[in-house]
């Protein structure tokens, strides 16, 4: 059995990254120009001269506010049309309804190299020829909540076998940045990942972690996306709850006698020491803060393997007498400590599994500035 570890894909509607806002103030800002129900707007200073430009998409998202120039605005308003073209053919709807083929889709890297919609697209062109009889994704599924539709249409055949395991990520569920709203989008975050679970067939816990079986392996999955109180931090806690129902689940025949037992988290259980030709990251603002006693329940249950993502690096650890930790970079962005583009396969069939390193031969040409690094708290 083959199992295709998947993490932070970072979807998004467009394949845009980072923050995005709501458009809230509609007074004040006057239409310029329309297409496929993307707008400009722009907004005037008290003396009626041109002060902001930004654009608008049919979901009413601000995606880009610049200042409106008041001489040749032409230009200004030629380029936001262009980005609004150029994310229209990214969209998530634009995807399902119509592949890109291998040219298309490295002409449209070329133009747009972070464009996380397009690099989960080029990842199926590595993956899918695999045959993988099982495929987990270690969290943040989407950057911002929005994107599930392309896990859903291109991972039918698994989802309808029972053979996609998912957790939600930080990103799948709350916003880090202490903004107007904060609370409703989390709320509105959680709901579209519900839903996306119940699609998938995970069948959560009233405590949020799930157990499922398939053939002789246990696979458990707990959230570590419990929300920090601390502004601007992306770290995460498995709640005591979970750990309590990971302990009784010892007693789940399903479970105990099962020949391998795996389990998923997104939030990283060790600390990264290194970053290869680098200082070490700082890990207080994304850290699982509760990473000893997740550890301790995992051992303590007999699980074998523990897979998560969060920080964008891979590696694997073996301490001894506890569960092999299998940290997976991100698939669509690559790993922060090589720049290596790969995903972790691992053949469960054997008596000791152990994780491969599957290389990404599609990769198109991509410029490295700005990459992962670019985005926040990871």
């Amino acid at each position: 059995m083959r199992l295709v570890t998947l993490s932070d894909l970072h979807l998004s509607r467009y394949g845009e990254t980072g923050t995005w806002s709501q458009r809230e103030d509609e007074t004040g800002w006057e239409t310029l120009h329309t297409w496929q129900r993307w707008t400009i707007e722009g907004s005037r200073d008290k003396k009626n001269r041109p002060e902001k430009l930004r654009l608008v998409d049919p979901g009413h998202v601000v995606h880009k506010v610049k200042s409106w120039p008041r001489k040749n605005d032409d230009k200004a308003i030629g380029a936001m049309l262009s980005l609004a073209m150029e994310r229209h053919l990214t969209s998530a709807e634009a995807l399902i309804q119509r592949q890109p083929t291998t040219e298309d889709l490295g002409s449209m890297l070329r133009v747009d190299p972070v464009n996380t919609n397009l690099l989960f697209i080029r990842l199926l062109g590595d993956i899918l020829p695999l045959e993988p009889d099982l495929i987990a994704i270690t969290g943040d599924v989407t950057d911002n909540g929005f994107g599930y539709t392309l896990v859903e249409h291109y991972f039918k055949p698994w989802i309808e076998r029972g053979r996609l395991l998912v957790i939600p990520g930080n990103h799948d569920t709350y916003d880090m940045f202490p903004r107007r709203g904060r609370r409703k989008r989390a709320n509105a975050k959680e709901e579209r990942y519900r839903q996306f679970a119940d699609i998938v067939g995970m069948k959560t816990q009233p405590c949020g972690a799930w157990f499922t079986r398939v053939g002789d392996i246990a696979a458990v999955g707990l959230s570590s996306c419990k929300p920090p109180l601390t502004p601007l931090s992306a770290s995460g806690e498995v709640t005591g709850d979970q750990l309590s129902w990971l302990g009784e689940l010892r007693n789940n025949p399903d479970f105990r006698d099962a020949r391998l037992r795996i389990g998923m988290v997104h939030h990283h259980l060790l600390r990264m020491p290194f970053e290869l030709g680098k200082r070490s990251p700082i890990e207080m603002g994304i850290r699982l803060r509760n990473a000893p006693e997740v550890m301790e329940a995992c051992r303590d249950a007999g699980i074998d393997m523990v897979f998560n993502g969060h920080r964008h690096h891979g590696y694997i650890v073996q301490l001894p007498g506890h569960p092999m930790v299998i940290s997976s970079p991100s698939s669509t962005l690559g790993c922060k400590s090589t720049d290596l583009e790969y995903v972790w396969t691992t053949d469960l069939s054997r008596a000791r599994p152990h994780p491969e390193l599957c290389r990404l031969t599609s990769v198109t040409e991509r410029k490295s500035k700005g990459r992962s690094r670019a985005l926040v708290g990871r």
